[in-house]
């Protein structure tokens, strides 16, 4: 009789703990995935600054739970998320998106929850990743972040990036609102904002991050000032309010073109190699390269053109200055490149022969902004 009776109450416990275990791997599997919070000083994929008090996680492109990069703590200076080889598998940019540990501990166990929070993050943050680069640059997660007060932007565009700036075309990033999705939310503390769109967007061909600031009057950069307090919501339509605008890069772009016979050349400037933004400096023969020259800010404009007045083009040793034609007669001097045009610096000759490379400048045009940005 104590045998049955023991056998019975083993039953029940052996049942229900298959129970537990099944419910566990079924229901609440979730609850294993312990994000990372450590920072990655080495063999790290992206590095982030947190102003604000609130601990964040970072997923890429979704909020789902294979797509965690990581976890960041408050207030955190230059911390390196893990590198995941199945995330960062290659050079793209893509749309980081951060919510809060709160937000993830309470949904992780639903994933349609958890997935309906990339609408309204904490913040999301455009990441160019280079899988050949150091990726040194420092993603910051602005403080005003995190407040009652909602902004909504509409974008309504299928192709174009809109990244939201603070005060200036150049300020601090308040967030991102990727192409394909159509309202974005960010949750502000209270305050009065300058908010300064600019357009982004990877261009492979290219092998540049295209940046494109709209216009308003007197050449200025476009903004909208807004006014935020006791938990208000406010929406931003960027198809309204930019359509009849204008544009522009603030930048230049150098097209370097070899043609010579010394295989891979560099674009030097003293003891500084330019590289793209996928991280290559060689320049082989037959494959132009083109390299962005950013503008520097005035106020909020940029300006007009830049001078550079060592530029050399050439393999490690045998770089050479640029001269004022193909002759390689005269050296050309100091350069002054303008913002909104693309120079073709054609490399020939060869660094082994006796008249070695001459490199020149064989184009000027005016660069075209993508007819598609006016149309947003």
């Amino acid at each position: 009789m104590r045998n049955r009776q023991f056998l019975t109450v083993f039953a029940v416990i052996l049942v229900g703990t298959i129970l537990l275990i099944s419910c566990d791997s079924f229901g609440n599997k979730n609850n294993d995935v312990n994000v990372d919070f450590t920072s990655h000083n080495t063999n790290y994929s992206i590095l982030v600054r947190n102003h604000t008090s609130a601990r964040l996680v970072a997923f890429k492109g979704d909020t789902r739970i294979d797509a965690i990069i990581g976890g960041i703590p408050a207030h955190s200076e230059n911390h390196g998320l893990p590198y995941n080889p199945a995330l960062f598998d290659k050079t793209e940019g893509f749309s980081m998106i951060l919510i809060t540990e709160e937000q993830y501990n309470a949904n992780k166990d639903s994933p349609a929850s958890l997935s309906n929070l990339k609408n309204t993050p904490f913040t999301r943050v455009y990441v160019f990743y280079n899988k050949t680069g150091d990726n040194e640059l420092v993603y910051e997660v602005s403080g005003v972040l995190g407040g009652n007060n909602i902004l909504t932007v509409i974008n309504n565009s299928n192709s174009i990036n809109v990244e939201l700036r603070l005060n200036g075309p150049s300020g601090e990033t308040l967030g991102f609102a990727p192409a394909g999705i159509l309202q974005t939310s960010f949750r502000l503390n209270d305050g009065n904002y300058d908010i300064f769109p600019v357009f982004r967007r990877y261009n492979t061909y290219r092998d540049v991050v295209e940046t494109v600031y709209p216009k308003g009057g007197n050449d200025y950069a476009w903004f909208q000032q807004i006014s935020l307090e006791g938990g208000q919501p406010l929406s931003m339509p960027l198809s309204q309010v930019l359509r009849n605008v204008t544009f522009t890069s603030g930048a230049a772009w150098i097209v370097v073109d070899n043609q010579s016979d010394s295989m891979g050349i560099q674009f030097v400037e003293g003891a500084m190699v330019y590289t793209t933004v996928s991280g290559m400096s060689s320049i082989n023969s037959g494959t132009p390269r083109t390299f962005q020259i950013d503008m520097h800010k005035v106020g909020n404009t940029f300006a007009e053109s830049r001078q550079f007045g060592n530029w050399r083009f050439g393999p490690s040793g045998f770089a050479v200055p640029l001269s004022t034609d193909s002759s390689g007669t005269t050296a050309l001097g100091p350069v002054t490149i303008e913002q909104g045009k693309m120079y073709t610096i054609t490399v020939i000759g060869d660094h082994n022969s006796a008249q070695g490379l001459i490199a020149y400048i064989s184009d000027e045009t005016d660069i075209e902004i993508d007819d598609s940005y006016n149309g947003l």
